[in-house]
């Protein structure tokens, strides 16, 4: 596993690192202009600066790389939660852009922004230099990187999505969590205790165990707002013959192998598919 001492924070590859992960979504169920990219002045998005952004309480560094990160469109039609786009299980990314922009026209604050991407219970004691890059419901998963550590972390990552990481046929083997123990560097108990409930990643390794998990169809997008783990500890039975029905479309049209994968035809299939089990599960489908 590597070792903390071993990474350096940089944000070119964190930038780097969250745009090929989007990219590779848009081979499989996203597209292209689901995301949205900053200017190519090199000065980022203008929205993102410390006067819209004083009540998160994020330093420059964190201020600088979400200036420069690409981001997730939002949905013109609005509707919350329910019609945003995921890119991993009840997971949605956080447009900063657009939230420091509600936050300028006193449509949004900053409070409510930092508990929205850090969760209730840890808001107030995640640092200045760590930041949210999910938001959501409650039961929606938290990604946070820490730009001092050069880390991103899932907090309290399920064991099923860990373990299967680890065994995943298609992963590099040195591509693993950092081996670190928050007590022996976090002198301030509050802090070794969130990071001790989360698994961490360097920032390259952690997008690409999440590519690996929609490789192996681990994680299965049912539409561009529905995005479901395969475990059966996380949803009721009838959702695992729909992620069951779903995992065959993909498998059927070739997927992971892009040289065969016909990606609008595998949608298209799967839209027929929903469509038939809606009859079915007609208050679950969408």
């Amino acid at each position: 596993m590597p070792e903390l001492d071993d990474i350096a924070y940089s944000r070119d590859e964190c930038v780097q690192a969250v745009g090929d992960y989007y990219r590779f979504l848009t081979q499989m169920y996203l597209d292209e202009d689901d995301f949205v990219y900053p200017p190519d002045d090199g000065n980022g998005w203008p929205s993102i600066n410390k006067e819209n952004l004083a009540d998160v309480n994020k330093d420059e560094t964190v201020l600088d790389l979400l200036r420069h990160l690409p981001y997730v469109r939002e949905d013109p039609l609005g509707g919350g939660s329910e019609n945003d786009f995921q890119v991993a299980p009840f997971t949605t990314i956080t447009n900063w852009p657009a939230s420091a922009n509600y936050i300028a026209r006193g449509r949004y604050d900053g409070e409510s922004l930092k508990m929205a991407t850090e969760g209730a219970a840890l808001c107030d004691v995640i640092p200045s230099h760590v930041v949210g890059l999910t938001a959501g419901p409650p039961e929606n998963n938290i990604f946070v990187v820490d730009t001092e550590l050069d880390i991103v972390l899932w907090l309290e990552c399920p064991s099923e999505v860990f373990t299967a990481s680890l065994e995943s046929p298609l992963l590099p083997q040195d591509v693993r969590p950092v081996d670190d123990d928050p007590y022996d560097y976090e002198e301030d108990e509050k802090q070794a205790e969130w990071r001790s409930d989360s698994t961490a990643w360097s920032i390259p390794h952690f997008f690409a165990m999440l590519q690996d998990h929609f490789r192996t169809l681990e994680f299965v997008p049912i539409t561009k707002t529905r995005v479901w783990v395969t475990h059966p500890y996380f949803h009721a039975v009838y959702r695992d013959e729909v992620a069951s029905g779903v995992r065959s479309i993909y498998r059927k049209h070739h997927w992971p192998d892009l040289a065969q994968y016909d990606k609008a035809a595998c949608q298209a299939e799967i839209r027929a598919f929903l469509q038939t089990m809606q009859g079915k599960y007609p208050r679950f489908i969408y």
